[in-house]
Formats: C-alpha cells, structure tokens, sequence
C-alpha cells in the first residue's frame, strides 16, 4: 500500500485516498460544499472548516482529520523501506536518492487515475450541487420560474449563475447576491444588477420589495436580474459577453432547387446618425424581365448593433419609376411611412428570424404583372447614440420563373394607438378586425399558410385568433412566452381557412413593473407595438392590406362614408368644415383658456350632446384634435372639463357645498382659416 500525505492550499483544495490511487487535488469555490462517499452509504454534505481539516472514507478504514500545512510539501512512503524513511518531495522535485526507491507505473497509468478523478469527483458533488442551487432559489422571488431571455421559454435554474444550470462564475446578480449575504432585501431588490434599467425586484416579479421567503411573489417574473435585457439592445450585447443568443439557421429546401435565383439588396455602406430611432428607406427595381414568384427571403445583416428590422414594401403594377417620390438606390429618410405608393410588405427581416421560407403553393408575384419596384425600410437602433457607427445590411430574395398555383399576400392585425401605464403586471390591449370589416376588405375565402405576432420588450403574451361566422373562436397563432429577440414563424398545414364575415382578434399583453412613466405605442424600441401579419393566399381575395384599430374603433369604419360608430359617423363628422368653424368662433368667442367661464360651460355642455363627443368615440375625435389644433384653441376647449364631469356627478345649484361662481369676459379673435384646414388635414392622415 501506498500512503500520501498532501498539503491543502487556502483555496480549499483536497485529496482522496485508497488503497490504490491517489487523485490529484481539487479546486472548490468558497460556498460549495461537498460530501464524501463510499461504497455503502451517502454522509451528509460535509463543510470544511476554516482550518482546513477534512475526513477520508475508504472501504476499510476512516482515518483521523489532518491538519494541511501551508509549505506546500509532502513526503512519499515505501512500505518496502525497512527503516521507514521519508523522502522529501519539494516543488515538483524529487530528491536523488529516493529516485530509485520509486516503482515505474504502468502505462495509461495517469490517463486512467485522471478519468477515475473526474469521475469521483462528479459523483460527489453532482446530486450536492442539485440541492444547493434549488436552496438559492427559495431565497429569492420565483426563483424557480427565471427563463432564458434567448427564448422566454428555457428555465434558469442558477438565477445567480452565468451557466443556466448553476454552476461555475456568477453573473452579476448573483456577484451582488453572494455580496449582500445571500439574503433577499430592500437593497438587493432595488438593485440593478445588470444594468438594463430595471431594479432586481421588478424582474423577479417582487416591484415594491416586499417578498420574504416562503410567500408568494406579486406576480411573475419580467427578466433575468442577472441579464442585461433585450440582448439584442446594443448595450446589452456589449453586457452579456458570457451567454450569445443564437438564432436558428435558415432552413430553406426550395432554394436549392437548380430553378431558382436569388436577388442580393443592400445598402451602401451608411453613417448611422446618432439618435436613438432612425428610419431610412431604399428604392429599388426588382428583376422583370418576365414574371416570377419570390417564394425565400433571408436577411443580410452587416451590423447586428444597431438592426432592429427590415421590411420591403411592393409598389403595385401600375406604379411607374415617374411616380416614385426618391431615387433608386439611393438611402433617403422616411419615417415608418417611406414611399406612399409602395405598401404592401412582401418581405422582412427582424431579430431572432433568420428568413421565410414561403408555402409551397405560393408565392410574391414580381415582374410585369407584379410588382416591379420595391422599397426597403431600415429601421436603426442606436439607445446609446454613437456617432461612428455605419451600415450596409439588406436582404436576398429567392424568385422562380415555375410560378407556383397562387399569389401570395399579407395582413395586418392589430391596434394602431394605445398607451400602458407604469407599475403593471399584467396590461392588455386588444384589437378587432370585425365581421363588418373582414366583409368588407374581402371578395372570398383565403388561406392563411404562416404568420407572426410582434410586440417590442415589453410584451410578455400574444395572441391572435378567429371566430367562424355562427361558430367558436378559435387559435391562429398563440405565444404563451413572447420573444421580440426570438419571434417564432408559425406556419399551417393544412392551411387556416378564413372568410368574409369572420373575426379576426390580436391582443397583447404587456409588463410595465419596472417603468415609471406611460409608455405609449410608436415606432422606436422604446415604445410599443400590437401586431399580427398572417400571410395568406390567394392575394386577390383580399383587398386591404390591413384590418387594424385605432383607439380600439375599426379603421374600415373610421373612414367609411356611412358606418355608424356608438351613434356617430365618424367620416362625416370629421370633415363638416362649417361645424367646426362655428364651434371654434364660439369658443373664441365665449371661453377663456386658464378658467371655466359659465357661457363656456353652458355651451359645451350642449356640444357634447353629441355622440361623437361622447365615450371612445369622444376620445378618439379629442385625439385627432389635439394633434392638429394649437393648443390656445385646445385649452378652451377643455377649460370647463371638470366642472361639467363634477356636474355629471352632483349637479351645481347655490346650495350644494361645491360653490357656484358666475363667469364673465370677453373672448379672443382665432384665425379660424388656419383652424379649418388643419382639421380638414387631420381625419385624412390620421390612423
């Protein structure tokens, strides 16, 4: 038998020892504890001492607990020496004359120990390290409910780890964590420990810090505390060196068919200006020299930093170069809207979506009887506002002259304008393509082959569904677990069919816990979107290409000549000049902008008898006139708000508490032209 006596560092490293092996030392971080088996039980975990003592079990014996010297030296013995002398071994050097007291070892010797090693060494701390890190989870709020920010689906088992299940480095929560004694507080949850702008607490679902162990969170968690989030947000991707999000490859059969071309656009290399949203659009000519079917699309990303999505917009047949607003490839600003003329999406690229690969029964027609030219918006993220950063990203089209059976086309679901409020768990908004409407924009039924929902970072759930004309509401696409850095591309077969009549339903729900302003609906990452596109076919039974809301009223309404809205026609309501040129001269006339005179409120009030001042409807109208009409006009406008919504409440007499105050003054000229045609403008752009 062969005995060693090892020397332990103060990083806690230890040997095991039998009768016939020796394992070299192993490395074990401070707050890892171990336990020590054999062959007919399991001890329990074991913690070493700050001494740095520790027992060692075999089949036949337990020796005594050892104290380590620092000197980093041991001696080797030799049950053949009779006089059971030690031989020094120093620093890796073993003395001459002991040389020839060691035995040769067999070949494969070491490789086999180092095996056997690491082998002991997972058995004993494998089923510790399992206990461990479920024990951290109960000290923090839905510990066992963090996800992947990748996907939104994987769990997190090690919340405070940098590996998702829990062992090696801690990421930065989980530095903080350990640094505040592992206990859950008001100063760990206040705490951003990954720096996205959002406290610990409000990502593990506990807001106002007031969990304690063993109760049950306010509600679910909203990210990784350890995670800058979004990844794909440039300074989270400078963050999150230790875990890369990594998107699917695009997988794509068709394209390899021995008939099919593709079709490379991009921009030239651009500066991308320093602000926080910019959206740049390019013209373009497609291939027409006959017609073909684009059936793949795949994006071409040159700088991940900044890219947040691409979309190409087809410009329909009859659309000349001549009446085109820009150049062709030439990059020119243009907001969400880009070319007027251009807007049916046949293309497009976000995070998390390596590229569409269409239904094998259609495709986007381009050519002589398609499109011919196209636009490609850009749209750039840059939240921290570099000034040196450049761009030349785009996308490839895959086309065939084999036209396939049908034209393919896509529809948009959803909601145009809404806000959500600070401090919600859980905020739903919701859209409807009515029966109205899908009567309406539709002349037959149509398939619905693939789509997509899309929200920005604060989206947590989306739905989109259908009701059957005379049936029950059923599930287009469903993400329990929204992504916006990994949307997921559902696809049909057999095909979702829809028909006139039916209703199509988008709701989305969002998390505001760790904001502290409205958030409100726009174009930049920082706001938020509520939109489902559903690619379909065949395009021609369809005639729009959008069944949105805004504010929760049918655009297909909104600007229809007849349909009546909660009592008012909106169309015409908007566009009778002579009514508002009388309203607008009254309320020069008779209102103030600082205070309620009472000839103002006698005479609002009886304005706002009508209906389409009254409910959704009444904001909807007080919307559109708050972004076209100067806010002089506005605040007369609104000067005796609160006392007709306390009237409708408790009516103002001369012996109710609330005091009665009789209002004069003059009032003041307006330039009732400019008023008008503001307003004959607003109901024409606005959705």
């Amino acid at each position: 038998m062969v005995k060693k006596r090892v020397a332990l560092s103060t990083d806690e490293e230890f040997a095991v020892h039998d009768d016939s092996m020796v394992t070299k030392p192993v490395a074990l971080s401070s707050d890892e504890e171990f336990a020590v088996h054999d062959d007919s039980m399991v001890t329990k975990p074991v913690a070493l001492s700050s001494d740095e003592e520790f027992a060692v079990h075999d089949d036949s014996m337990v020796t005594k607990p050892v104290a380590l010297s620092s000197d980093e030296e041991f001696a080797v013995h030799d049950d053949s020496m009779a006089d059971h002398n030690w031989c020094e071994y120093r620093k890796g050097v073993l003395r001459k004359d002991c040389a020839s007291l060691r035995t040769p070892l067999p070949v494969g010797y070491l490789e086999m120990m180092k095996a056997l090693q690491t082998l002991l060494v997972l058995t004993i701390l494998a089923p510790w390290c399992v206990v461990g890190y479920s024990s951290f989870q109960s000290l923090i709020p839905n510990g066992n409910a963090v996800r992947d920010p990748c996907d939104q689906a994987t769990l997190w088992a090690g919340v405070g780890h940098q590996a998702m299940g829990g062992s090696g480095l801690r990421n930065p929560f989980g530095v903080d964590f350990n640094n505040n004694g592992k206990v859950w507080n008001r100063t760990l949850c206040e705490k951003d420990s990954d720096g996205d702008g959002a406290s610990n607490g409000a990502e593990l679902g506990d807001p106002d810090c007031s969990w304690t162990p063993g109760t049950t969170p306010s509600g679910p968690p909203t990210g990784h505390p350890g995670l800058c989030e979004p990844w794909s947000d440039p300074v989270c991707l400078l963050a999150n060196t230790f875990h890369t999000c990594q998107t699917q490859d695009f997988q794509c059969d068709p394209i390899n068919s021995p008939d099919v071309m593709d079709f490379a656009v991009r921009f030239p290399s651009t500066a991308v200006p320093a602000d926080e949203t910019t959206y740049m659009c390019m013209n373009f000519a497609l291939p027409s020299d006959r017609d073909y079917h684009v059936i793949a699309d795949r994006g071409l990303i040159d700088n991940e930093y900044v890219m947040h999505h691409i979309l190409i917009y087809g410009c329909p047949k009859e659309v000349e170069r001549s009446d085109l607003v820009n150049d062709l490839n030439t990059p020119y600003p243009c907001g969400m809207a880009g070319e007027v003329r251009c807007q049916e999406i046949i293309a497009l690229w976000s995070v998390g979506i390596p590229g569409f690969c269409h239904n094998e029964n259609a495709g986007f027609r381009i050519g002589p009887n398609g499109y011919r030219y196209a636009s490609m918006q850009m749209h750039w993220n840059n939240p921290m506002k570099k000034a040196d950063y450049t761009d030349s990203s785009g996308m490839t089209l895959f086309y065939t002259p084999i036209l396939r059976p049908h034209n393919l086309g896509n529809l948009m679901t959803g909601e145009n304008f809404f806000h959500i409020p600070p401090g919600e768990n859980r905020y739903i908004v919701e859209s409807h393509c009515s029966s109205t409407c899908s009567n309406r924009i539709m002349n037959g039924s149509v398939n619905v082959v693939a789509g997509l929902n899309h929200m920005h970072y604060m989206g947590r759930e989306m739905a989109t569904l259908y009701t059957p004309v005379g049936g029950a509401e059923q599930v287009i696409m469903h993400d329990p677990h929204f992504s916006y850095d990994n949307p997921e591309v559902h696809t049909f077969s057999p095909p979702i069919v829809i028909n006139p009549g039916d209703v199509i339903r988008t709701t989305c729900s969002f998390t505001s816990l760790h904001k502290d302003t409205t958030i409100f609906s726009g174009e930049a990452t920082s706001q938020e979107m509520c939109f489902g596109f559903l690619f379909y076919y065949p395009k021609e039974a369809i005639r729009s290409r959008q069944c949105t809301t805004s504010m929760g009223l049918p655009l297909c309404s909104l600007h229809h000549d007849t349909d009546m809205i909660d009592g008012c026609q909106v169309e015409s309501f908007m566009r009778n000049q002579t009514y508002f040129t009388e309203l607008f001269g009254e309320l020069s006339r008779r209102c103030d902008t600082s205070f309620c005179r009472k000839e103002c409120k006698t005479y609002l009030k009886e304005e706002r008898k009508n209906p389409c001042f009254q409910g959704r409807v009444g904001k909807y109208v007080d919307r559109v006139l708050g972004i076209y009409v100067g806010v002089n006009e506005m605040a007369r406008y609104h000067s005796c708000s609160v006392e007709l919504a306390l009237e409708e409440v408790e009516p103002c007499t001369c012996t109710s508490p609330r005091p009665c105050v009789e209002y004069t003054g003059a009032g003041v000229s307006l330039r009732m032209s400019f008023v008008v045609l503001l307003l004959s403008m607003a109901h024409t752009f606005f959705m």
